[in-house]
Formats: structure tokens, sequence, C-alpha cells
């Protein structure tokens, strides 16, 4: 993850925690794009002959709207990701040029304030896109973009100095005056201080970051991507529940006699290969949960069709097993039913299972299967609505009578 970037510039690793579009927008006008143009607005306001007459004009609003402009593309590129993000620096002022340009004319860039409006943006721009480009955080670079942002009250008083008629029209007639020195002075030390506390933000920021995005790599490990949104969203979706769940097994034919021959590397090295075939497989068609117990792949679903079709991509792709220089071949079982669905387990160790007739069944079947073969069923296959071929019964553990299936597909 690129450290370096503000909080704008980066996608939250969890989305769904209160780092909504709304916060993004507002946290940015409040801490960086409102500060030009509402400081703008003082300066024009109390430049204006009349408070009332200046809020009738429209100008105080195209203020507002530039830096709200600007603070929602800001919001909308850090959901985005944008890499130049800090491009965005130059909306504001784009967009208030553009609506008060119409209104006033070419007079309206030789006005000073205008054009410092414009300096801050280009200055941030080249800041921020500095920091972008450089791939880590810069402490100069944080400490001197806050710097710059605390010259900004300073500038525009000593604007309106100049403007308001109070003959302070050059520098050395703006530092001639001690109160002035004094507040340049505690102005720049406060934006030195704030950007020590921002640089140290921001590296909290990238540790919790890093941190959390590999707290999600190892929460999907266990739960699942689909599992985890959802949790997030909602922490009921772990509660145990009864639910309907299409259930797929598969598992290699002479996995345990080949085994005992080879290397534990060996076998560590092929069974990756294995789960890596398995997941291309059974990801496109969204399993609620993926799950590896040896050469053993279990695989939920939400619907009995779209298991299916995940176990007829498997089948095609089993041959790739065999290319692996094993020479084992895989059958698959499936089943369609019941299941409790939520977290089980203990005060401390916790994961989340499926339970019920459904899932020992479609083991059964899988067991049941030939090399090559994916047998379901026969109530889940005329559930689908599929062929019901090679149709035979039989005899499942703890099943009282023979079940009943059927072939789906056969690969050569």
């Amino acid at each position: 993850m690129r450290q370096d970037l503000p909080d704008y510039l980066t996608r939250s690793p969890l989305p769904g925690l209160g780092d909504t579009l709304a916060s993004r927008v507002a946290r940015d006008f409040f801490t960086h794009s409102g500060h030009v143009p509402l400081t703008l607005l003082i300066l024009e306001l109390l430049l204006a002959p009349s408070v009332q007459g200046y809020f009738i004009e429209p100008d105080p609003y195209l203020l507002l709207l530039a830096g709200i402009g600007q603070a929602m593309v800001f919001g909308y590129a850090g959901q985005r990701g944008w890499r130049l993000a800090f491009l965005v620096n130059l909306v504001g002022p784009l967009l208030y040029s553009l609506s008060e340009a119409g209104l006033e004319g070419i007079r309206f860039f030789t006005q000073w304030h205008h054009q410092a409006y414009w300096s801050y943006a280009l200055a941030f721009t080249l800041l921020q896109g500095w920091q972008a480009h450089a791939g880590r955080i810069l402490a100069p670079l944080v400490i001197l973009e806050n710097l710059l942002r605390a010259t900004i009250p300073l500038l525009m008083y000593a604007l309106f100095e100049a403007l308001s008629g109070q003959g302070r029209t050059t520098l050395e007639d703006f530092f001639g005056d001690s109160a002035h020195v004094f507040l340049t002075i505690v102005l720049l030390l406060i934006g030195v201080l704030l950007g020590f506390a921002d640089l140290n933000l921001r590296r909290s920021l990238s540790v919790i970051r890093e941190l959390a995005a590999r707290l999600r790599e190892y929460s999907e490990w266990s739960l699942g991507s689909g599992i985890l949104e959802r949790a997030i969203a909602d922490s009921a979706t772990l509660n145990l529940q009864r639910v309907e769940r299409a259930v797929l097994f598969m598992d290699l034919r002479g996995f345990t006699a080949w085994s005992e021959r080879q290397a534990p590397e060996t076998v560590v090295g092929m069974l990756n290969e294995y789960y890596r075939i398995a997941e291309n497989c059974l990801l496109p068609f969204v399993p609620i949960k993926l799950k590896y117990t040896a050469d053993e792949v279990m695989a939920v679903f939400v619907d009995a069709a779209q298991a299916a079709a995940a176990g007829r991509a498997l089948l095609a792709a089993l041959p790739q097993i065999s290319d692996g220089g094993s020479g084992l071949r895989a059958g698959i079982g499936l089943h369609y039913g019941p299941v409790v669905e939520g977290v089980l387990g203990g005060n401390t160790v916790k994961a989340y299972d499926f339970i019920g007739d459904t899932v020992n069944t479609a083991q059964r079947i899988c067991d049941a299967a030939g090399a090559g073969e994916l047998l379901a069923s026969a109530a889940t296959a005329q559930a689908i609505g599929a062929a019901l071929s090679g149709r035979r019964e039989i005899a499942a553990k703890g099943k009282s009578e023979p079940l009943a299936v059927c072939v789906l597909a056969r690969s050569a």
C-alpha cells in the first residue's frame, strides 16, 4: 500500500466502517478544500460596503460551491483510489473562475485574491503530487504542506490591509508593524506544529491501514470474502440460522496411497496447485464459502443450479491435476437441502461452518462418485431440471434407505 498518499488518495481497506462518501467530503472540505474559499469569503465580506449587500451577490455562494465541489470530487476520487487525485486541487479555482469570470469578465483575473486562490491550488497540487510520486511519507513535504496551509489567513490578511486602503501596500509597510510580525511568527509556528501532528497521524493511519488490510486478508482466509463483507455490514450475518444451501464436495481418488510414496514437500506442492485450480473454477460462481481439508474441497452455494455449473467447470479442469505429475483424478458430489449456517465454536476458537444432513449427504455422494464424475442426488438434479442420466442407488452411511443419485457430467 502506498503509505505516502493523503487520506483522500487511498481507498479504505475496510469499506463500510464509517468511511462513506459524505464523511470524506465533509472531512476534506473542513481540513483542506474549504480553507481558501472560506478565507476569501471573509476577506470579500470585510471589503464589501455592507454585509447584506454582499450576501445578495452570487460571490459568496460561488466560493462555497467551489470548495464543496472540490471536496466532492476528492471524496469520489478517494473511494475510487485515483492515482492522480492530487490534480483535484485545481477543481475549486477552476469552478470559481468559470462562474465568476462569466460575471466579471477579464477583470476577475486581475484581482490579487483570485490569483492567490490559483497560486495555492497549484502549490498544493505540486506538493501532493510529489508525495504521490515519492512512494513513501516524506516528512519535509508533509510539514511544508501544513506550513503553506497556515499562510492562507496571513496572506489574506495582508491583502485585506492593502485592499482596504490602510496604506500598507508593500511588505516593508506590512512587517513594519510589530503586531504583524508577531502574527506571522505565530501562524508559521502553528503551521509547523500542525505539520508534525499531521505527519504522526499519517504514519499512524498507514500502520492501521496496513494492519487492517492484513486482518482482512486473514479473515477472508477463514470466512471468505462474501461472508466477511456481509458481516462488516451486519454482524447478525454470523448468527446461526437454518437456510437452504447447495453443498459440493470434491476429492482425489487414491490420494492417501499416492501421498505415502511422496516427500511431504511434494504433497504440499501438489495440494496447493490443486487448490489453485479449484479456486479458479469455483470463484466465478460466487460460492458462499470454500473450505480445504487435505485432498477434499468443499464449496457452498446459494442455489443448486449455481453449484452444478461450478461442478461442471471443475470437471473440465480435472485433467490439469493429472498433468501436474500426480496422475490423480477427482470425483465430485452435490446435494441441496437445509443446513444450519453460522459461527460455531467455543469461547476462543470459532469458525463459520455449515452443519446438517445435507452436508453429510453431499460428502457421501462424493465418496460414491467415480473418477472424473459429477454425481448429484436425484432430487437435486430434478430440482434444477437436469437429465437423470446414469441413475443409480447408493448406500450412504447414516441413511436407512438407499440414496438415488444420477450423473450430471462426466469427463473423458
